[in-house]
C-alpha cells in the first residue's frame, strides 16, 4: 500500500507525492506527466482564437482576391439568332398582304410613325364634280402595328404590290444611322478674397463709477455678443473661427468688467474644376449630362411663441446640365443644338445677404462645324464685390480708434465658366477585350523596383537569369522560324 506524504523540494512549495513514485535523481514522473497536461490544455486554449481566425483570413484572402479580378464578359459573342436575319415575310390574308418586317437600324416605333405618315394617313382632295374643297379621303387600306419585343413591324397592305412599295420604301429609310462623338471639355475657374473683423466692447463700472458701455447678451446662452458684427451676419460658421487681440479684465466683483476684442480674419482662396465627359449618340438624338449638388440654406424663421428668430437649415438641388443634339450634313459638317443650365449658391446685397438660388441658362441652335473643329461657349464671367461696414457714426472714422467701434465685412469672388465642344463622326463602341485590359492596367500592382527586399528575396539574382534565358529561348525561337520561311521560299518547286 502506498503512503502520500509531503515533499518540500528546497524553498519551493510543498505538493504531495508519493515517496515510492519517485526516483533516485527525486523526480517524479507522475508530476512530469502533469506539467505537460496542463502545458498541452494551456496550448490548446491559447491557439483556439488561431484556429479560429486562420479559416477567416483565408476566406477573406480568397473574397478579396476574387473581387479584384476584372473579368471578361462571356456573352459578347453571342450571335444573333438567324431569325432576326431572314428577310421579310410576306402571307396573304382574306383583304390583303400581312408583311413581317425586322427593323435592322431604327427603333420600331419610330419606323412605324415615318411608315403611318407615308402610306396609313388621310389626304384632301382638290374640289371637283360632287366634292366639297379641301375634303379629306382615306388611302388604300394600310395598317402598321409595332412589336417592341422583337424591334418588329406588322404592316397590312391592300395588295401584294402595295406591299412591294411599302418594302422598297423601307429600304431607302432603315438605313444606319450616323453616330456622333462630342468631347466635351468643361472649365470653371472661382478665386475670391474675403477681409471680416467684428468687435466686442463692454465696459461696466469702471474705475468704480457707474460707466456702462456694452453689446448685447444672447437670452438663451448669456454669452456677450458682439457690437459690431461683421460676416457672422450671413455666415454663421464664421463666429466659430478668426483671430481675437484686445483687452479684457473682469474683476471679480459683480458688475465690473472692461472688455475691448478685435476678431479679425482674412482669407484667400480659388477653385479650379476641370471635367472631360464623352457623349455618344445618334445623329438627331439629344444626350444629356447632368451634375447636381445638394447645398444647405440657411432660414431665418420667426414661430409665435418664440422671443426671437432661430435659424432653420434645408438642403436644395443645385443643377449644372448639358443637353446636346447633332446634326450631320451630306457635307461632313455638324450642328450641335446646345442648352446648358448652370446653377450656383450666391447671395444678395444687403445686411443679412441670406443665400439663394442663382440659375442660369445658355441656347445655342444654330451653328455649323467643320470636321476637326470645335464649338467654343466661352467668356461665361461674372464677377461680384461685397463690402459692408457698420459702426457708431463719426467715431468710426477716427483712425486706430475707429476699429473699436466699427466693423467692415469685404469679399470678392469671380468666376468664368467655359465649355470646349469637338464633335466627331464615331467610329462605333470598343472591343471588350481591349477594355477590359486597360482596366486591368489601371487596376494593377505596381512593379517594385530593385531594392533591399528585393536583394532578400533574390540575394542570388536567380529571377533575373531566368527572365534572360527565357528571352533568349523566344529569340532563338523567332530566329529558327525566320530561317524556316527563308529555306522555304528559296527552295524551287518541282
Amino acid at each position: 500500500m502506498e503512503v502520500w506524504k509531503p515533499w518540500f523540494d528546497g524553498e519551493e512549495c510543498g505538493i504531495l507525492k508519493s515517496v515510492d513514485s519517485c526516483n533516485q535523481n527525486g523526480v517524479c514522473p507522475r508530476r512530469v506527466l502533469g506539467c505537460l497536461t496542463a502545458i498541452f490544455m494551456l496550448s490548446i486554449c491559447g491557439c483556439a482564437d488561431f484556429f479560429a481566425q486562420r479559416p477567416t483570413e483565408v476566406q477573406t484572402r480568397r473574397l478579396l482576391n476574387e473581387l479584384r479580378q476584372v473579368k471578361e464578359n462571356p456573352h459578347v459573342d453571342n450571335p444573333l439568332p438567324e431569325l432576326y436575319r431572314r428577310p421579310p415575310e410576306e402571307i396573304e390574308v382574306e383583304d390583303g398582304i400581312k408583311v413581317f418586317y425586322f427593323c435592322r437600324n431604327h427603333p420600331v416605333e419610330k419606323l412605324v410613325e415615318i411608315v403611318d405618315t407615308q402610306f396609313s394617313k388621310f389626304f384632301r382632295r382638290a374640289s371637283g364634280p360632287g366634292n366639297k374643297t379641301g375634303e379629306k379621303y382615306p388611302k388604300p387600306t394600310y395598317s402598321v402595328s409595332p412589336n417592341p419585343a422583337t424591334n418588329q413591324m406588322i404592316i397590312h397592305c391592300p395588295s401584294s404590290r402595295d406591299a412591294k412599295a411599302v418594302l422598297e420604301f423601307l429600304e431607302k429609310v432603315d438605313v444606319p444611322p450616323i453616330q456622333v462623338n462630342i468631347d466635351c471639355l468643361i472649365l470653371e475657374r472661382f478665386a475670391d478674397v474675403t477681409m471680416d473683423w467684428e468687435t466686442t466692447i463692454k465696459i461696466d463700472n469702471l474705475f468704480g463709477e457707474r460707466i456702462v458701455l456694452g453689446g448685447k447678451t444672447d437670452p438663451d446662452t448669456g454669452e456677450l455678443l458682439p457690437n459690431f458684427p461683421g460676416a457672422s451676419l450671413r455666415e454663421s460658421k464664421r463666429s466659430e473661427f478668426g483671430l481675437s487681440f484686445g483687452y479684457s479684465d473682469n474683476l471679480g466683483i459683480t458688475g465690473h468688467e472692461f472688455r475691448a476684442l478685435i476678431d479679425v480674419l482674412i482669407s484667400n482662396g480659388y477653385l479650379k474644376i476641370l471635367m472631360n465627359p464623352t457623349i455618344e449618340t445618334v445623329n438627331g438624338q439629344k444626350a444629356k449630362i447632368v451634375m447636381r449638388d445638394n447645398v444647405p440654406l440657411e432660414k431665418i424663421l420667426l414661430e409665435p411663441g418664440f422671443n426671437r428668430p432661430f435659424s432653420l437649415t434645408a438642403y436644395q438641388w443645385v443643377e449644372d446640365k448639358l443637353e446636346v443634339t447633332p446634326h450631320v450634313f451630306a457635307d461632313g459638317s455638324i450642328s450641335l443644338t446646345t442648352n446648358i443650365q448652370l446653377g450656383s449658391k450666391s447671395k444678395p446685397e444687403g445686411v443679412a445677404q441670406t443665400s439663394i438660388i442663382t440659375e442660369r441658362t445658355i441656347e445655342v441652335t444654330g451653328n455649323r462645324i467643320k470636321p476637326g473643329n470645335s464649338l467654343i461657349i466661352g467668356g461665361i464671367r461674372k464677377t461680384e464685390e461685397r463690402s459692408v461696414v457698420r459702426g457708431i457714426p463719426f467715431i468710426k472714422d477716427i483712425p486706430v480708434v475707429g476699429a473699436l467701434f466699427s466693423s467692415k465685412d469685404f469679399e470678392e469672388k469671380a468666376t468664368e465658366v467655359m465649355f470646349i465642344l469637338t464633335p466627331s463622326i464615331s467610329s462605333g463602341g470598343m472591343e471588350h477585350r481591349g477594355i477590359v485590359d486597360e482596366v486591368r492596367e489601371k487596376y494593377a500592382q505596381p512593379e517594385t523596383k530593385s531594392g533591399l527586399g528585393k536583394m532578400f528575396r533574390d540575394p542570388f539574382r536567380i529571377g533575373d537569369h531566368w527572365e534572360a534565358e527565357k528571352q533568349r529561348q523566344e529569340a532563338d525561337g523567332e530566329l529558327k522560324e525566320c530561317l524556316t520561311t527563308i529555306a522555304r521560299i528559296k527552295t524551287p518547286k518541282r
